[in-house]
Protein backbone atom coordinates (compact mmCIF):
# COMPACT_ATOMS: atom_id res chain seq x y z
CA UNK A 1 0.00 0.00 0.00
CA UNK A 2 1.51 3.45 -0.83
CA UNK A 3 2.16 5.74 2.09
CA UNK A 4 0.68 9.09 1.34
CA UNK A 5 2.69 12.15 0.56
CA UNK A 6 1.55 13.92 3.58
CA UNK A 7 1.85 11.69 5.53
CA UNK A 8 5.77 10.63 4.22
CA UNK A 9 6.30 14.58 4.61
CA UNK A 10 5.08 14.69 8.25
CA UNK A 11 7.29 11.38 9.32
CA UNK A 12 10.43 13.22 7.43
CA UNK A 13 9.91 16.45 9.48
CA UNK A 14 9.37 14.57 12.52
CA UNK A 15 12.88 12.33 12.02
CA UNK A 16 14.67 16.20 11.17
CA UNK A 17 13.28 17.04 14.77
CA UNK A 18 14.58 14.78 16.47
CA UNK A 19 17.95 14.31 14.66
CA UNK A 20 18.16 17.82 15.33
CA UNK A 21 17.57 17.54 18.85
CA UNK A 22 20.07 14.37 19.09
CA UNK A 23 22.59 16.84 17.28
CA UNK A 24 22.21 19.29 19.71
CA UNK A 25 22.10 17.01 22.68
CA UNK A 26 25.67 15.22 21.18
CA UNK A 27 27.21 18.65 20.30
CA UNK A 28 26.66 19.25 24.41
CA UNK A 29 28.52 15.83 24.93
CA UNK A 30 31.21 16.09 22.90
CA UNK A 31 31.76 19.38 24.51
CA UNK A 32 32.24 17.28 27.92
CA UNK A 33 33.87 14.88 26.30
CA UNK A 34 36.61 17.22 25.06
CA UNK A 35 36.51 20.15 27.58
CA UNK A 36 35.05 22.61 25.72
CA UNK A 37 37.57 22.02 22.54
CA UNK A 38 35.92 23.61 19.38
CA UNK A 39 37.54 23.98 16.02
CA UNK A 40 40.31 26.73 15.61
CA UNK A 41 39.46 29.72 13.14
CA UNK A 42 42.21 27.58 10.65
CA UNK A 43 40.50 24.39 10.33
CA UNK A 44 36.94 26.11 10.04
CA UNK A 45 38.35 28.21 7.08
CA UNK A 46 40.43 25.46 5.58
CA UNK A 47 37.40 23.20 6.03
CA UNK A 48 35.24 26.41 3.75
CA UNK A 49 37.53 25.89 1.21
CA UNK A 50 37.39 22.55 0.75
CA UNK A 51 33.71 22.59 0.57
CA UNK A 52 33.59 25.15 -1.77
CA UNK A 53 35.84 23.23 -4.26
CA UNK A 54 33.65 20.46 -4.10
CA UNK A 55 30.80 22.80 -4.78
CA UNK A 56 32.21 24.21 -7.64
CA UNK A 57 33.07 20.86 -8.69
CA UNK A 58 29.12 19.52 -8.64
CA UNK A 59 28.65 22.76 -10.03
CA UNK A 60 30.63 21.93 -13.03
CA UNK A 61 28.97 18.09 -13.43
CA UNK A 62 25.71 19.97 -13.27
CA UNK A 63 26.82 22.47 -16.00
CA UNK A 64 28.52 19.55 -18.18
CA UNK A 65 25.39 17.35 -17.93
CA UNK A 66 22.79 19.42 -18.89
CA UNK A 67 24.06 21.61 -21.52
CA UNK A 68 26.92 22.63 -24.11
CA UNK A 69 26.24 26.30 -23.85
CA UNK A 70 25.70 28.97 -20.72
CA UNK A 71 27.24 26.87 -18.81
CA UNK A 72 28.45 29.48 -16.39
CA UNK A 73 24.80 30.38 -15.46
CA UNK A 74 24.14 26.92 -15.15
CA UNK A 75 26.64 26.18 -12.55
CA UNK A 76 25.27 29.34 -11.18
CA UNK A 77 21.91 27.71 -10.86
CA UNK A 78 23.15 24.82 -9.26
CA UNK A 79 24.56 26.69 -6.37
CA UNK A 80 21.42 29.25 -5.89
CA UNK A 81 19.54 26.12 -5.25
CA UNK A 82 21.61 24.28 -3.20
CA UNK A 83 20.01 25.62 0.00
CA UNK A 84 16.30 23.86 -0.67
CA UNK A 85 17.62 20.29 -0.05
CA UNK A 86 17.59 20.98 3.59
CA UNK A 87 13.83 21.07 3.23
CA UNK A 88 12.00 18.58 4.11
CA UNK A 89 10.74 16.60 1.03
CA UNK A 90 13.02 15.85 -1.15
CA UNK A 91 11.74 17.78 -4.46
CA UNK A 92 12.32 21.52 -3.86
CA UNK A 93 16.51 21.65 -4.81
CA UNK A 94 15.20 19.73 -8.07
CA UNK A 95 12.63 21.78 -8.09
CA UNK A 96 14.02 24.92 -8.04
CA UNK A 97 17.03 23.77 -10.10
CA UNK A 98 15.03 22.48 -13.39
CA UNK A 99 12.58 26.04 -12.68
CA UNK A 100 16.49 28.02 -12.85
CA UNK A 101 17.45 26.12 -15.90
CA UNK A 102 14.21 26.02 -17.74
CA UNK A 103 14.63 30.32 -17.24
CA UNK A 104 18.01 29.79 -19.25
CA UNK A 105 16.18 27.59 -21.92
CA UNK A 106 16.94 23.96 -21.25
CA UNK A 107 13.92 22.16 -21.89
CA UNK A 108 12.12 20.85 -18.52
CA UNK A 109 13.04 17.01 -19.83
CA UNK A 110 16.28 17.03 -20.37
CA UNK A 111 17.30 19.27 -16.70
CA UNK A 112 14.92 16.34 -14.84
CA UNK A 113 17.15 13.85 -16.76
CA UNK A 114 19.96 15.41 -16.20
CA UNK A 115 19.44 15.95 -11.95
CA UNK A 116 18.61 12.09 -11.86
CA UNK A 117 21.97 11.25 -13.69
CA UNK A 118 24.00 13.35 -11.86
CA UNK A 119 21.85 11.98 -8.43
CA UNK A 120 23.02 8.42 -10.12
CA UNK A 121 26.70 9.40 -10.69
CA UNK A 122 27.67 10.83 -7.38
CA UNK A 123 26.24 7.53 -6.04
CA UNK A 124 28.37 5.35 -8.09
CA UNK A 125 31.28 7.92 -7.48
CA UNK A 126 30.89 6.44 -3.63
CA UNK A 127 31.30 3.18 -4.39
CA UNK A 128 35.07 4.49 -5.27
CA UNK A 129 35.26 5.23 -1.47
CA UNK A 130 33.44 1.77 -0.52
CA UNK A 131 36.74 -0.03 -2.33
CA UNK A 132 38.91 2.62 0.01
CA UNK A 133 37.22 1.93 3.00
CA UNK A 134 37.20 -1.99 2.46
CA UNK A 135 40.88 -1.54 2.09
CA UNK A 136 41.42 0.74 5.30
CA UNK A 137 38.97 -1.01 7.55
CA UNK A 138 41.17 -3.79 9.22
CA UNK A 139 39.29 -4.06 12.06
CA UNK A 140 36.38 -6.13 11.00
CA UNK A 141 36.55 -9.85 9.32
CA UNK A 142 37.32 -10.28 5.58
CA UNK A 143 34.07 -11.19 4.34
CA UNK A 144 32.07 -7.75 5.31
CA UNK A 145 35.16 -6.15 3.14
CA UNK A 146 35.38 -8.34 0.66
CA UNK A 147 31.48 -7.34 -0.36
CA UNK A 148 32.42 -3.46 0.71
CA UNK A 149 35.20 -3.81 -2.20
CA UNK A 150 32.79 -5.78 -4.60
CA UNK A 151 29.87 -3.24 -4.04
CA UNK A 152 32.25 -0.22 -5.08
CA UNK A 153 33.70 -2.47 -8.53
CA UNK A 154 29.93 -3.40 -9.10
CA UNK A 155 28.47 0.42 -9.18
CA UNK A 156 30.81 1.40 -11.64
CA UNK A 157 28.91 -0.58 -14.15
CA UNK A 158 26.53 1.91 -14.31
CA UNK A 159 28.36 4.66 -15.59
CA UNK A 160 27.86 2.71 -19.20
CA UNK A 161 25.20 5.09 -20.92
CA UNK A 162 23.63 2.01 -21.47
CA UNK A 163 23.01 0.73 -18.37
CA UNK A 164 22.55 4.21 -17.23
CA UNK A 165 19.34 4.47 -19.92
CA UNK A 166 18.03 1.02 -18.02
CA UNK A 167 17.93 2.48 -15.02
CA UNK A 168 16.55 5.78 -15.97
CA UNK A 169 13.13 3.76 -17.26
CA UNK A 170 13.55 2.38 -14.01
CA UNK A 171 13.15 5.72 -12.01
CA UNK A 172 9.38 6.36 -12.35
CA UNK A 173 10.05 10.23 -12.90
CA UNK A 174 12.46 9.37 -15.71
CA UNK A 175 10.27 6.28 -17.01
CA UNK A 176 9.31 8.17 -19.94
CA UNK A 177 12.40 9.91 -20.82
CA UNK A 178 13.81 9.37 -24.31
CA UNK A 179 17.50 8.45 -25.54
CA UNK A 180 17.93 12.33 -27.03
CA UNK A 181 17.99 13.73 -23.66
CA UNK A 182 20.27 11.46 -21.67
CA UNK A 183 23.72 13.04 -21.96
CA UNK A 184 26.44 11.54 -23.70
CA UNK A 185 28.79 8.88 -22.48
CA UNK A 186 31.89 11.27 -22.10
CA UNK A 187 29.27 13.74 -20.11
CA UNK A 188 28.28 11.16 -17.87
CA UNK A 189 31.86 10.27 -17.38
CA UNK A 190 32.75 13.28 -16.53
CA UNK A 191 30.19 14.30 -14.04
CA UNK A 192 31.50 11.71 -12.18
CA UNK A 193 34.83 12.78 -11.85
CA UNK A 194 33.76 15.69 -11.18
CA UNK A 195 31.47 14.04 -8.22
CA UNK A 196 34.17 11.96 -6.76
CA UNK A 197 36.67 15.03 -6.09
CA UNK A 198 32.90 16.82 -4.41
CA UNK A 199 33.35 13.67 -2.35
CA UNK A 200 36.35 14.08 -1.68
CA UNK A 201 37.30 17.41 -1.00
CA UNK A 202 34.20 17.04 1.65
CA UNK A 203 35.37 13.58 3.49
CA UNK A 204 39.16 16.04 3.75
CA UNK A 205 37.27 18.60 5.23
CA UNK A 206 35.70 16.30 7.98
CA UNK A 207 38.94 14.67 8.37
CA UNK A 208 40.01 18.56 9.22
CA UNK A 209 37.81 19.26 11.48
CA UNK A 210 37.69 15.88 13.16
CA UNK A 211 41.37 16.26 13.68
CA UNK A 212 40.51 19.42 15.93
CA UNK A 213 39.78 16.57 19.01
CA UNK A 214 42.62 14.96 18.54
CA UNK A 215 45.12 12.55 16.86
CA UNK A 216 43.61 10.87 13.60
CA UNK A 217 45.48 7.56 13.96
CA UNK A 218 43.60 6.18 10.81
CA UNK A 219 42.93 9.11 8.53
CA UNK A 220 42.37 7.08 5.25
CA UNK A 221 39.34 5.05 7.34
CA UNK A 222 38.00 8.07 8.21
CA UNK A 223 38.40 9.79 5.06
CA UNK A 224 36.92 6.80 3.10
CA UNK A 225 34.09 6.20 5.86
CA UNK A 226 32.87 10.06 5.44
CA UNK A 227 32.23 9.47 1.74
CA UNK A 228 30.44 5.97 2.51
CA UNK A 229 28.46 7.35 4.95
CA UNK A 230 27.80 10.80 2.77
CA UNK A 231 26.18 8.19 0.24
CA UNK A 232 23.85 6.38 2.26
CA UNK A 233 22.91 9.94 3.76
CA UNK A 234 22.30 11.05 0.16
CA UNK A 235 20.52 8.11 -0.72
CA UNK A 236 18.21 8.23 2.17
CA UNK A 237 15.19 10.45 0.24
CA UNK A 238 13.51 11.84 1.31
CA UNK A 239 15.66 12.99 4.67
CA UNK A 240 16.62 16.58 3.64
CA UNK A 241 20.52 15.95 3.58
CA UNK A 242 20.73 12.49 5.19
CA UNK A 243 20.07 14.30 8.68
CA UNK A 244 21.09 12.06 11.20
CA UNK A 245 21.55 8.82 8.75
CA UNK A 246 24.89 10.13 7.85
CA UNK A 247 25.82 10.13 11.31
CA UNK A 248 24.39 6.55 12.75
CA UNK A 249 26.57 5.66 9.65
CA UNK A 250 29.77 7.17 10.39
CA UNK A 251 29.33 6.35 14.16
CA UNK A 252 29.23 2.81 13.25
CA UNK A 253 32.26 2.78 10.86
CA UNK A 254 34.43 4.76 12.99
CA UNK A 255 33.68 3.16 16.53
CA UNK A 256 36.99 2.85 18.32
CA UNK A 257 38.62 5.93 17.04
CA UNK A 258 36.54 8.52 19.09
CA UNK A 259 33.82 8.62 21.10
CA UNK A 260 30.54 8.35 19.22
CA UNK A 261 29.71 12.28 20.09
CA UNK A 262 32.83 13.32 19.42
CA UNK A 263 32.13 11.62 15.36
CA UNK A 264 28.89 12.98 15.54
CA UNK A 265 29.65 17.09 16.75
CA UNK A 266 32.76 16.81 14.03
CA UNK A 267 29.89 16.14 11.51
CA UNK A 268 27.84 18.80 12.88
CA UNK A 269 30.24 21.03 12.60
CA UNK A 270 31.05 20.41 8.74
CA UNK A 271 27.35 20.79 8.13
CA UNK A 272 27.11 24.15 9.45
CA UNK A 273 30.31 25.13 7.56
CA UNK A 274 28.69 23.63 4.25
CA UNK A 275 25.96 25.33 5.26
CA UNK A 276 27.50 28.96 5.39
CA UNK A 277 29.94 27.91 2.35
CA UNK A 278 26.40 27.14 0.12
CA UNK A 279 25.06 30.44 1.39
CA UNK A 280 27.86 32.76 0.51
CA UNK A 281 27.79 30.60 -2.85
CA UNK A 282 24.51 30.87 -3.44
CA UNK A 283 24.55 34.57 -2.81
CA UNK A 284 27.83 35.51 -5.17
CA UNK A 285 26.49 33.65 -8.12
CA UNK A 286 22.82 34.84 -7.70
CA UNK A 287 23.52 37.96 -9.99
CA UNK A 288 24.25 35.24 -12.67
CA UNK A 289 20.07 34.04 -12.26
CA UNK A 290 18.58 37.42 -11.67
CA UNK A 291 14.56 37.19 -13.59
CA UNK A 292 15.70 39.90 -16.10
CA UNK A 293 18.40 37.86 -17.45
CA UNK A 294 17.20 34.82 -17.74
CA UNK A 295 14.54 36.25 -19.48
CA UNK A 296 16.81 37.56 -22.00
CA UNK A 297 18.55 34.08 -22.37
CA UNK A 298 15.04 32.38 -22.94
CA UNK A 299 13.98 34.89 -25.19
CA UNK A 300 16.99 34.09 -26.92
CA UNK A 301 16.80 30.55 -26.63
CA UNK A 302 12.78 30.93 -28.01
CA UNK A 303 14.04 32.58 -31.26
CA UNK A 304 16.78 29.67 -31.29
CA UNK A 305 13.88 27.09 -31.41
CA UNK A 306 15.58 25.01 -28.55
CA UNK A 307 12.62 25.17 -26.21
CA UNK A 308 9.63 22.67 -26.17
CA UNK A 309 6.23 22.98 -24.25
CA UNK A 310 6.21 21.35 -20.33
CA UNK A 311 3.06 19.50 -21.40
CA UNK A 312 5.68 17.44 -23.77
CA UNK A 313 8.07 16.81 -20.18
CA UNK A 314 7.52 15.11 -16.95
CA UNK A 315 6.93 17.55 -13.89
CA UNK A 316 10.22 18.08 -11.83
CA UNK A 317 10.70 16.14 -8.55
CA UNK A 318 14.16 14.71 -7.16
CA UNK A 319 15.33 11.26 -8.01
CA UNK A 320 14.13 8.25 -5.54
Amino acid sequence: MKVPRTVRRVAAGVFVALALAFFAYTLADAWNETNGRLPSIARLGGAALLVAIGLLAAAAAWANLVATERRLDHGASFLVSQLGKYVPGAIWQAAGLVSLTKSVGVRVGRSVTAFTVMALTQAVAGGLFALLLAFAWSSISILPRVLLGLGGVVVVAFLDRRWMVKLLHVIPRTRSASLDVVPPQMAIIRAWLASVVTLAATSAAYLLLLGSFGVVHHPVRVFAAYAVAWTVGFLAVPIPSGIGVRETVLVAMLHGIFPGSVIVAASVYLRLVTVATEGISAAAASHRVRPARLAAARRAADDDGDVVSDEEVPSPRAPR
